[in-house]
């Protein structure tokens, strides 16, 4: 056989073979019940001795000590001599994986083994082995050499030698026939991994739909009782001829609405402004005199533009809450929005109480920390992030005692 197949194993290769990383343990994803299967139609058919390993050279399979050469079993009675196989087993793994075929080595002791790695995903997760044995009648040097590199272990060399005799000889052409047998066996491993693979993530998508579905009965559930709350609410107010009442649940009522609709990726500026109304109505209410929301009319093209819903009332809520809420007095918010070339500008001034320098230096940070001031501000960045990635601008000019400017410019969509 030629070099490439069989070669002297040195702990220079084990370590190039040997993957740093341990991928996922091959038996959480098979049936080891197949795995005795496949193993004992292997031993049947070949009359070698066959195990399966995990990514690591540990058997998965039990022992079949009925199978393995008296050699190995006196080597392997010994706990030094033990280790040196379960080496020998992990360095021939590691080296069918790195090569993603089946290899023929030379164990610790001189013996031949052979190994099929089991791929899974484009990660080793195993090995099919089988040894160990001779490719041609051992010489009277040749179990001297083999008695020679166990020595040390204190065994009866005089047994080991009769040993070595007695372990299994095949010719080259057996040892390939059954490589190629190993290799047809880790195959049918692998289309096995693959399917139960498939089984599991099929089922787990069957499980998240019946939870999507589920949800999205109850999604529409929610709001439908919540509205006949709100109708009964507003028919008693006009019994009782509550009118600040009955108009209050009314735009309520619009607004929910109009919340329970912008799911939808992108709402029309047309709808943005008819929900505006509503909530303008409810600060008004709540304001009373205090509050004047000047808002100048875009031109009747841009009506038609896409944005994400609720972008107004979040930015004249943050308005209100950062701007207005802390002065005493009159106060008034400004809303403009124009076309500038191909953006949509959108600018909301107030005359609130404004920002410090180191609060405005944070809020207009990309990465800027909205937990404690503007979280409004945040969830909109968000949102115009994940819409619009890099091309949009929002930038907040604001003066301590004077009031904050809030610009945001958006690409023009029209469908979307």
């Amino acid at each position: 056989m030629d070099e490439e197949l069989i070669r002297e194993w040195t702990d220079e290769l084990y370590a190039l073979t040997n993957e740093p990383d341990k991928p996922e343990d091959i038996r959480y994803r098979f049936d080891m019940e197949l795995f005795t299967r496949l193993r004992q139609t292997f031993v049947t058919a070949t009359g070698l001795n066959g195990n399966i390993v995990d990514s690591q050279g540990d058997l998965i399979t039990t022992i079949m000590n009925e199978r393995a050469p008296k050699f190995c079993l006196m080597v392997q009675s010994v706990p030094e001599g033990k280790q040196r196989c379960l080496g020998s087993d992990r360095r021939l793994t590691a080296h069918s994986i790195a090569k993603g075929e089946a290899v023929v080595c030379r164990c610790h002791a001189g013996l031949y083994d052979c190994a099929a790695p089991i791929q899974f995903q484009r990660s080793g997760m195993g090995a099919f082995v089988t040894g160990q044995v001779l490719l041609q009648p051992p010489t009277e040097t040749f179990v001297a050499e083999v008695v020679r590199r166990v020595s040390d272990l204190g065994l009866d060399p005089v047994e080991l030698a009769k040993a070595v005799w007695e372990v299994p000889q095949i010719s080259e052409e057996k040892l390939k026939a059954a490589s190629e047998f190993m290799q047809l066996l880790a195959d049918y491993i692998e289309k096995s991994l693959e399917e139960a693979e498939s089984k599991r993530k099929e089922a787990e998508w069957r499980s998240l739909l019946r939870e999507m579905e589920m949800k999205v009965v109850q999604a529409k559930l929610h709001p439908h009782f919540l509205f006949n709350i709100l109708n009964l609410i507003s028919g008693q107010a006009l019994l009782e001829n509550a009118v600040k009442t009955h108009a209050t649940v009314n735009q309520l009522s619009k607004m929910l609405r109009y919340m329970v609709k912008s799911y939808k990726p992108l709402v029309t500026l047309e709808e943005e402004l008819e929900n505006l109304d509503s909530y303008v109505l409810l600060q008004g209410l709540r304001f009373e005199d205090r509050l004047t929301l000047h808002l100048e009319k875009p031109e009747q093209a841009l009506r038609s533009v896409k944005l994400p819903g609720l972008t107004l009332q979040i930015l004249i809520e943050n308005a209100i809450k950062h701007g207005i809420e802390p002065k005493e007095g009159p106060c008034r918010i400004e809303l403009r929005i124009r076309r500038n070339e191909d953006y949509l500008v959108i600018d909301i001034e107030d005359d609130g109480v404004g920002m410090d320098a180191g609060e405005l230096l944070q809020v207009n940070s990309k990465d800027g920390d909205f937990s404690g001031i503007l979280s409004g501000i945040g969830m909109i960045r968000k949102q115009f992030d994940y819409y619009y990635g890099d091309d949009f601008e929002l930038r907040i000019d604001s003066r301590e005692g004077q009031g904050t400017l809030v610009s945001v410019s958006l690409p023009l969509v029209i469908n979307g």
